[in-house]
């Protein structure tokens, strides 16, 4: 399974308000990572790109992860439904965001759809059974992990709080 994630709708899902934008993407991609390589998952986070000059999407790899950051003519959405209605078997994609339009453009291709929190939750749960199955091998990430989704709970608490 290959999982297209709306980078930014998962970021702004967790951002906490203290950290700069960038500091806050690069602790995200690198607890994503720590999963995908964890859990031995084939994850694309997708970015709306910033460069305004950038005519093309620029790819490259955060050790597990593969990473692109779209052109400045592509939203990151038109750049998930593009590759779902483009790959050969759309249906072999979870794409993962909390965007109805894309979800319904995405599922209407075949893609499977998991929103911020199911595949947040997801990645927790399969963490956990690995660290009962293992309890040995990788506590490091394992609690780094962790960390981020006792962060996350605690976000949402306090932003519920204040909405």
């Amino acid at each position: 399974m290959h999982y297209l994630v709306d980078a930014y709708n998962l970021l702004f899902r967790a951002l906490k308000k203290r950290k700069s934008l960038e500091n806050s993407r690069q602790q995200m991609i690198e607890e994503i990572n720590s999963a995908a390589s964890a859990l031995n998952l084939q994850i694309t986070l997708v970015f709306d790109g910033a460069d305004e000059h950038q005519s093309y999407p620029t790819r490259g790899h955060f050790d597990r992860l593969e990473l692109v950051y779209t052109s400045k003519n592509k939203t990151a959405d038109e750049y998930i439904s593009d590759e779902v209605i483009h790959a050969k078997n759309p249906a072999e994609i979870t794409v993962v965001t909390n965007d109805r339009e894309l979800a319904t453009r995405c599922k209407d291709h075949r893609a499977k759809i998991q929103t911020i929190d199911g595949f947040i939750g997801y990645l927790s749960k399969k963490r956990a059974k690995k660290k009962r199955l293992s309890p040995s091998k990788e506590r490091v990430f394992n609690e780094s992990t962790s960390e981020f989704i006792r962060l996350l709970t605690i976000f949402e608490k306090k932003f519920n709080e204040e909405s």
